[in-house]
Order: structure tokens, then C-alpha cells, then sequence
């Protein structure tokens, strides 16, 4: 306990945003303080834990070994503490707090402006940042504390991260008219086109592929993209095929594309929320997880 007597929770909280964000600037504007103020506080923890913690190299910040050491068991600590003092009386209209939420454009255009609508009638202190990232750097980022709820059709979490499923969907193809114009396809007519890839990651493969290798097929991808929303947008007078989950295409499509059944078996889409089960018993996270849950309830019907 002595040690704690050398310093108050105000440094552990702007400790831990330095340590999450790796920038000064960024840490002072997700605090609500200014700049200078977490500089100071920031040359106070290095005099205290004896080391630079932030060094910056080639014009970035980088956090030293023993910041990363300290990152995670922070995290926890003061996870802890603020369920301890909130105790069961939490309170929508009184959370002060920002939620670091990541998923793709698919699933933005399913959930964001809903979710964003409703923080703001019923939680306006609460802040949202949403992050754009692959699923495996979702994973990753749930692990390292860096996110606290991520969405997406993840096919196998490990044993530390919690799963639900909030939404069901199915896998179409689109093409134009004039490579398609009885919209239907079989699957050598189908393999016999190029076609678009939606992935965060270039030689990614997603459930398409894998159900095209339980057949020993292999399609051409001529375009692989990271939005999902933009994808369709390259179709129109072109010979290009684009295979998608259904709510991920826009609700005016052009007049000019067809929608139709993929020439192979795949299942049924789940789409997730997940978190890491260190939050299992954050008042704050429970409440916006059941809150996704609500406004989305039309959607899962």
C-alpha cells in the first residue's frame, strides 16, 4: 500500500488512456483534458515508474516493454474498481464513459446509426468509437483491451472470448444483367466469370472460398475490396460476379444488377457480438451489449 501512497487514481486513469491510445494528443482529448495537463501528468509517471513508458520513433509513439507489461493488469485494475464503486446503481443517463466498438461497414450499416440514436436519448455522456478492422484484429484487439465489444461472422472464438449471436443472414450473388439474365446461374457458368472479394485482408479467404474448397473449385477474384457497401458499386456493365451476405448490399440497387442464389452450399450466416469475459461483470458493457439487442430485435425477427 505504500506505493499507492506515491500517486492518486487521476494518473492510473490518464496512465491507462496513454497506454491505449500511444499519443499524448489523443489521450488528452479522450480524457476531456488538455495537452499540457497530460504531458505533466505523463513526466510524473515516468518519474514514478522510473522509465519513459512513451518514446517516440519515426514520428510515432511507441510504448516501451515495460508500458506493454503494464497495459493489461491496468486495464483490469481499474475495470475493477469502476464496477466496485458503481456497484448495481448504474445509470444510462449518468455514464460518463467512451465505448470502443469495432465491426465492418456491413454491419455499421446494420447497427450504427441505431445504436447512435439511442445513446443519445438515453446516454448522451456516453461516447462511441467505432473501429474498421479485420476479425482477427478484432480478436486481438478484445484480448489486449483495446476494444470492448467487436462485431462480425467469426467462425471459432478461444475459450477467453464470449459470444451471441444477434442477427441471421444469408449469402446472394450479384451480377449484371447481361451476364445473368434469367438470374440464375449454374456453378461452371458461375466459376467461369471473375468475381469480387469483400476482405480487410488481400489473400484472405472468406465463406465463399471455403465452400468452393470442399468442392476442390477455386474461383478467379479479379477485385478484392475492404468495404462492403462499396463493392456493388463495381458491378454495373461489367462481367464481374460479387458474392455477399444480403444485408450488406445497399437498399437502392441499380436497376441494371440481379440478385440470385449461388451455385453452392453454404450456411447460414450468425452474426456476432463478442467481448472478452474480463467484462462479464461490467455493469456499463452489459447494459450496451442488451441495448444492441433491443434495437436490433426488428431486424432479428
Amino acid at each position: 500500500m505504500n506505493n499507492l501512497r506515491r500517486l492518486d487514481l487521476n494518473q492510473l486513469v490518464t496512465l491507462q488512456a496513454l497506454l491505449s491510445e500511444r499519443h499524448v494528443s489523443r489521450a488528452a482529448e479522450a480524457l476531456h483534458k488538455s495537452q499540457p495537463a497530460v504531458s505533466h501528468t505523463l513526466n510524473q509517471l515516468r518519474e514514478l515508474f522510473q522509465d519513459p513508458l512513451l518514446i517516440r520513433q519515426q514520428g510515432q509513439y511507441q510504448l516501451t516493454s515495460k508500458a506493454e507489461s503494464l497495459y493489461l493488469p491496468l486495464t483490469q485494475a481499474l475495470g475493477q474498481l469502476d464496477d466496485l464503486i458503481a456497484q448495481q446503481n448504474f445509470k444510462p443517463s449518468h455514464c460518463h464513459r467512451r465505448f470502443n466498438i469495432a465491426m465492418s461497414d456491413y454491419g455499421a450499416a446494420i447497427i450504427a446509426t441505431k445504436l447512435a440514436h439511442y445513446l443519445r436519448l438515453n446516454a448522451p455522456d456516453v461516447d462511441l468509437k467505432i473501429w474498421h478492422c479485420s476479425r482477427e484484429e478484432m480478436q486481438n484487439k478484445l484480448h489486449e483491451g483495446s476494444l470492448d465489444l467487436a462485431f462480425g461472422v467469426f467462425n471459432a472464438l478461444d475459450y477467453t472470448l464470449r459470444g451471441q449471436s444477434i442477427f441471421s443472414d444469408t449469402m446472394v450473388s450479384v451480377a449484371d444483367k447481361t451476364i445473368c439474365p434469367n438470374e440464375q446461374m449454374d456453378l461452371t457458368q458461375w466459376l467461369s466469370y471473375p468475381h469480387i472479394s469483400v476482405s480487410m485482408k488481400p489473400y484472405d479467404a472468406n465463406e465463399v472460398d471455403y465452400a468452393l474448397k470442399l468442392l476442390n473449385q477455386q474461383r478467379r477474384i479479379a477485385i478484392t475490396v475492404p468495404y462492403w457497401q462499396i463493392a456493388s458499386q463495381l458491378l454495373e456493365n461489367s462481367d464481374l460476379i460479387l458474392t455477399v451476405a444480403k444485408k450488406a448490399l445497399p437498399q437502392q440497387l441499380s436497376n441494371s444488377l440481379v440478385i440470385f442464389e449461388p451455385p453452392l452450399d453454404m450456411p447460414t450466416l450468425e452474426f456476432q457480438m463478442i467481448w472478452h469475459e474480463r467484462s462479464d461483470g461490467d455493469n456499463a458493457l452489459n447494459w450496451l451489449r442488451q441495448s444492441v439487442i433491443n434495437i436490433l430485435n426488428p431486424i432479428s425477427t
